[in-house]
């Protein structure tokens, strides 16, 4: 019984692990202070999935990795930073004297919540007639936090920077650090121009201003 116990409590941990890690680099990716690892990410949020677009164009999601190096459509700006955080977890675990049980038990944990969150949940969330939300069980709960996920490519700072919402599915550290918003604010027509004027050259498409496009909440889901 213990021995489950144990199990059990280090894939809690590696989920808790698995959704903090995601939610700093989530944070990294949008902050441009990495300009390579920000690259694809941007592409994504400005260009394919952009702030005035539907984010549910069809019934397929459009890869900001097409040919890059990338596994699936996880690129390398997740990829390289998961891999050295997850390997320097590991052996801090191993000097600590955790068994190798519970170290495989946190690595299967670890990897596999984060391609079900920030892999296949994610992807599907852009796909029109997913079948969450069709479905009694998981319907409410994904409906909310698609469209909350929806709310984090809408928001901008004056800087030019998405800095709400940063959870795939679930906002447990949006919360805690005060992320996490609900409302659809008025369009920032100012932070948008900036965001071009940050991110344009390096996604490929530098704009000197916003648009002047009526911009609708519906122009989004």
């Amino acid at each position: 019984m213990k021995s489950t116990l144990a199990v059990l409590a280090w894939f809690g941990a590696s989920v808790v692990f698995s959704d903090l890690l995601g939610y700093l680099l989530h944070r990294l990716l949008h902050s441009g202070k990495i300009g390579w690892l920000s690259c694809a990410h941007m592409k994504h949020h400005l260009l394919l999935y952009g702030p005035m677009a539907s984010q549910r164009p069809g019934h397929a999601y459009k890869d900001a990795t097409t040919d890059d190096l990338a596994l699936g459509n996880v690129g390398l700006e997740w990829l390289l930073p998961g891999a050295v955080l997850l390997s320097l977890s590991v052996t801090l675990l191993h000097f600590l004297g955790v068994t190798l049980l519970h170290q495989l038990v946190f690595v299967t944990g670890s990897l596999g919540w984060t391609f079900l969150m920030f892999s296949y949940l994610h992807d599907r969330m852009y796909v029109a007639g997913f079948w969450m939300e069709r479905n009694r069980v998981f319907k409410n709960w994904f409906v909310s936090a698609r469209n909350a996920h929806d709310v984090h490519h809408w928001v901008l700072n004056d800087q030019g920077l998405m800095d709400k919402n940063f959870g795939i599915a679930f906002f447990f550290f949006d919360r805690l650090l005060g992320t996490f918003v609900v409302e659809w604010p008025a369009f920032n027509r100012c932070g948008y121009a900036n965001a071009m004027r940050r991110f344009g050259d390096m996604v490929g498409s530098p704009v000197d201003h916003a648009p002047e496009t009526t911009l609708t909440l519906q122009s989004v889901r």
